[in-house]
């Protein structure tokens, strides 16, 4: 998935366990198929699951989710994974990995939704962005370049457009592309973002929110990129509930979809051969942009 990075298998996990973490050394383990791209997880038993970053980034990520996700944890309306277990690098491995909870769900399709799960989301962004932020300040591991004037996306944004070939539109892309980034830059108090709400990180059980996963891109800066999952993931009718329902304004949600039209174009070509369900997510979610710029009066 990414260059150099180290091979992690069931043996090295025995390992790690057996030496630091003896009470679950001898549960059963087996690798989780994930959608997502920085972390490999592994279930441990049948309660909880190790996630192990494959990269440098990912380890940062993951101290993160070790010292911030506790605080945040309380105040969201929905489960988040809190570590439960510390493991320090060894035997080649060279970074701290995780044990949380195992947290039941699917992910959802994007486009197969209800409002039900749209007001849930809302909830969850509206939560997220008025938790305390402690004195902390968006820099270091907690900036975060979604918090970034999104013309800084022009270029890579345009390049990948070319680099997507006959997986879309180029020229209507273009246009809608020229139209999403001309945005009024986020001049407000930084506040918490998830970051990467799209698909692969919302579980969902009966129809409802179960969780919220990965919270290894965790930072403080611009509410708008949280509004991603509005169009990574909602149809027409429920980004139109999700919009009546989460508290942020005009400007705010028109940068938001300006991020998830970039984001989208970014992925698409990335992962076309290697990864099918962001490829899903990121055609759903430059479908819904369009679809929203078009219908614009």
């Amino acid at each position: 998935m990414h260059i150099e990075e180290p091979d992690i298998d069931v043996a090295l996990v025995r390992r790690l366990l057996s030496s630091q973490m003896p009470q679950w050394a001898n549960l059963p383990l087996r690798l989780v198929e994930s959608i997502g791209t920085d972390n490999v997880m592994i279930r441990l038993g049948d309660l909880l699951v190790i996630r192990m970053p494959r990269t440098p980034g990912a380890a940062e990520g993951i101290t993160k989710e070790q010292q911030l996700v506790p605080h945040l944890a309380p105040y969201l309306p929905v489960p988040v994974p809190v570590p439960v277990g510390v493991g320090e690098a060894a035997f080649g491995y060279p970074w701290q990995w995780s044990v949380h909870p195992w947290v039941p769900g699917r992910n959802p399709v994007p486009g197969i939704v209800d409002d039900h799960l749209a007001i849930q989301l809302a909830d969850l962004v509206n939560s997220l962005r008025r938790i305390d932020t402690l004195g902390l300040r968006p820099q270091g591991s907690l900036h975060s370049y979604r918090a970034d004037p999104i013309e800084r996306r022009d270029s890579a944004t345009r390049a990948s457009i070319a680099a997507c070939g006959d997986l879309l539109n180029g020229a209507l892309t273009e246009v809608a592309w020229e139209k999403a980034r001309h945005v009024i830059d986020y001049a407000g108090p930084a506040v918490w973002m998830h970051s990467d709400l799209h698909p692969g990180n919302i579980l969902v059980s009966d129809r409802s929110l179960s969780a919220v996963i990965d919270w290894g891109g965790l930072a403080l800066g611009d509410p708008a990129i949280d509004c991603l999952i509005a169009w990574t993931l909602l149809t027409p009718s429920t980004r139109h509930t999700f919009r009546l329902r989460v508290d942020v304004d005009d400007d705010t949600w028109t940068r938001g979809r300006a991020w998830a039209l970039s984001i989208a174009l970014v992925a698409l070509p990335y992962y076309r051969d290697t990864n099918e369900q962001i490829t899903i997510w990121a055609k759903h979610a430059i479908a819904q942009v369009i679809d929203d710029i078009r219908t614009e009066p």
